[in-house]
């Protein structure tokens, strides 16, 4: 097969996985649905799947196509590299601009790549998927309510009576952590497999315990599961204080 040939495959493959990662991406963003909207759109937890895999396994998917796809641009830089470099020159004028236009646009491709591994994010504690359906709940004013008062009790013509707006209180549910053992510690950036073998504890039981998912992966952090399903920290450290006994 003639290099003709073979830069037309690479072109064509790239195009595929260029649609298919931005096919991923809406699935991903708009289908979906992570813990929160999901609870705002179907007001419970529920488990959003496409061929039996979550938006944490198609994000995985995401990652391996868009490697691909930047390995199959690499094969074609090298299969055009004297045109490449023939354009190169015609852009830029003087050897040693090009050497400085070069070594900056490896630098900055580099720190592009490997910049997530060295960044420190800010870690806060956000509500569950519950708790945050519930406060957009909360969030819409009540309106008063027109009742027509039976006939049998007023008078005709007498006017409408307004019915005063009614305080929806959610009741939040709370932890007694008196009865955990203090040495139990469960962190969000801790993954389900680390506190199985940390306390010797099945991931399938926790995942019994949780109502989570077979498909759940044991490399999912806690954080990001409690945002999603819904569960708290304390009930982690209750089962395994519960587990112990």
């Amino acid at each position: 097969m003639n290099k003709g040939k073979w830069n037309f495959i690479i072109d064509a493959i790239m195009f595929v996985l260029m649609a298919a990662i931005a096919g991923l991406g809406l699935l991903i963003k708009y289908v979906l649905l992570p813990g929160t909207e999901r609870w705002i759109k179907y007001g419970r937890s529920v488990d959003l799947t496409f061929w039996g895999l979550d938006r944490h396994d198609w994000g995985r998917i995401h990652l391996i196509l868009a490697l691909v796809l930047v390995a199959l641009l690499a094969l074609h830089i090298i299969l055009h590299w004297k045109l490449t470099v023939s354009l190169f020159k015609n852009l830029i004028n003087g050897k040693k601009s090009r050497i400085i236009s070069t070594i900056f646009l490896v630098v900055i491709t580099v720190v592009l790549v490997v910049f997530p591994f060295f960044i420190q994010v800010d870690v806060h504690d956000t509500a569950t998927g519950r708790e945050r359906f519930h406060s957009a709940s909360e969030a819409i004013t009540p309106v008063e309510i027109e009742t027509k008062t039976p006939d049998n009790n007023k008078s005709e013509g007498e006017t409408l009576e307004k019915e005063k707006p009614v305080q929806i209180i959610e009741e939040r549910e709370e932890h007694e952590h008196h009865d955990i053992d203090p040495s139990i510690e469960v962190k969000g950036y801790m993954t389900l497999s680390e506190i199985s073998r940390k306390y010797n504890i099945p991931e399938d039981y926790f995942k019994s315990k949780l109502d989570l998912p077979s498909s759940v992966s044991g490399s999912d952090q806690l954080g990001h599961l409690r945002k999603q399903y819904g569960f708290k920290m304390s009930e982690i450290e209750l089962i395994i204080s519960n587990y112990k006994k």
